[in-house]
């Protein structure tokens, strides 16, 4: 939440209120009549990183590379101001010329755009999942003070080299790093921070909202945790049985997170879904004559009609034009369910997958070792320029020998496009 005081909360949300703000270009201070619009913003999505955005519709162009900042004030028969400070931006595009407006719309980012790079880290060992974080904020020159000393996975061995060579900037690595520990990177006062939620104690009542557009939706919360490296494939699970009998099922799945590509991923899911289990939100729609002083994921109780409803602060768009408005939503999470008997709690029994990806040669090579009941089974799959090739080795059948089959014959097989291998035919046993 924003440094403010109850005067300011309580103006905000006061009849006859008046609004004033400064736009400061590289420390300059410019003139407003200058700007047709500004729209403050962002846009999370659960445990990412967090980039705020501003779009500018200015009677003058503004270059790139040039610093932004803006302050909001708010007073009701008091002789002066009270203001909080927005971000610092960045422009980084040149903007785009509106002829019919004879105006610019200029975009610009806060500090996280900088991690918007090509991922160029070359780390030979595995390394703790905070180092890693400390490692990557060295490299792109950020200050690491804020970050927690312990949190979620926070001790658990990675291998950083996963991100090497995928085409990865430093922002999918953060990304991944914030599901990994159920948080939250943003930066605060310019420094970057690692957040789960932030807590503010604040109530939403009706003073603050438009009563005709305010939207209350379903309670979110989680009670199944999947990781998965291909979507319905290769699971792992936890899950609370008890509450999904009283419930519903409730399932939050992790997909194609490379630091849970390994065969140890049942190490870093108990932490994660003791968390989550905790975790609990009303979705919610509301567009309001303005707030303010929440800021990106914070929690918070809407009061309505003498209920309570908590919830976060995910999606924020606010515009100065002529007047002051503010929405604020919170969709829910897309829920998956998982063929749970396909699935189990540890990689031990499930396919084990090892990606070697060679740049320099263009191919990528995938061992899928298979360790069923019945069956062990080592596929080697290797796609270059030239295509998809398959081999298959080291194959124990066990069932095939009970059932004395001893070979078996896929015909009329056809050819499929590059990634996506699709076998079709008639079945023809031969015994031996």
């Amino acid at each position: 939440m924003k440094n403010i005081t109850n005067s300011f909360k309580n103006n905000i949300r006061t009849y006859g209120r008046q609004l004033d703000f400064k736009i400061k270009l590289n420390n300059v201070i410019a003139d407003t009549d200058d700007f047709n619009n500004i729209k403050p913003s962002f846009h999370i999505d659960l445990f990412k990183t967090v980039m705020y955005t501003l779009e500018l519709d200015s009677k003058n162009d503004i270059l790139p590379k040039t610093l932004i900042n803006i302050e909001v004030g708010v007073k009701v028969n008091e002789p002066t101001y009270e203001y909080i400070n927005y971000n610092t931006y960045t422009v980084i595009n040149p903007s785009e010329r509106q002829e019919d407006a004879s105006s610019y719309i200029v975009k610009a980012y806060d500090k996280m755009i900088e991690a918007m790079i090509d991922y160029d880290l070359e780390l030979t060992e595995k390394i703790k999942l905070r180092a890693y974080l400390i490692a990557i904020c060295q490299r792109l020159g950020w200050n690491t003070s804020n970050i927690p000393t312990t949190f979620i996975n926070s001790n658990k061995l990675i291998d950083p080299n996963l991100h090497r060579g995928i085409g990865y900037t430093f922002r999918d690595a953060l990304d991944e790093i914030a599901t990994l520990s159920c948080s939250f990177l943003l930066f605060i006062n310019n420094k970057l921070c690692m957040v789960q939620l932030i807590e503010t104690n604040e109530n939403i009542d009706e003073s603050y909202l438009d009563e005709d557009s305010v939207t209350i939706g379903e309670k979110y919360f989680i009670n199944s945790l999947v990781f998965s490296r291909v979507e319905e494939s290769d699971n792992i699970y936890r899950k609370d049985d008890t509450n999904i009998q009283t419930n519903g099922l409730h399932e939050y799945r992790i997909t194609d997170n490379q630091l849970l590509s390994t065969n140890d991923r049942d190490l870093y899911i108990d932490e994660m879904f003791d968390y989550l289990k905790t975790f609990e939100f009303y979705t919610f729609d509301i567009k309001t004559k303005g707030i303010l002083f929440l800021d990106a994921c914070d929690k918070f109780n809407f009061v309505l009609n003498g209920k309570i409803y908590p919830t976060i602060l995910l999606n924020d768009e606010i515009v100065f034009e002529d007047g002051l408005t503010e929405d604020m939503y919170l969709d829910k999470p897309t829920e998956t369910e998982t063929e749970y008997k396909y699935a189990d709690e540890t990689d031990k029994r499930i396919n084990q997958t090892y990606i070697i990806v060679d740049k320099q040669n263009q191919k990528i090579t995938q061992l899928v070792e298979k360790t069923s009941e019945h069956e062990e089974t080592l596929v080697k799959h290797e796609q270059d320029i030239n295509g998809l090739k398959q081999s298959v080795s080291n194959t124990i059948d066990y069932k095939r020998q009970q059932c004395n089959i001893g070979q078996v014959k896929l015909t009329e097989c056809q050819e499929t496009d590059l990634m996506k291998l699709n076998i079709c035919g008639t079945k023809e046993y031969n015994n031996y």
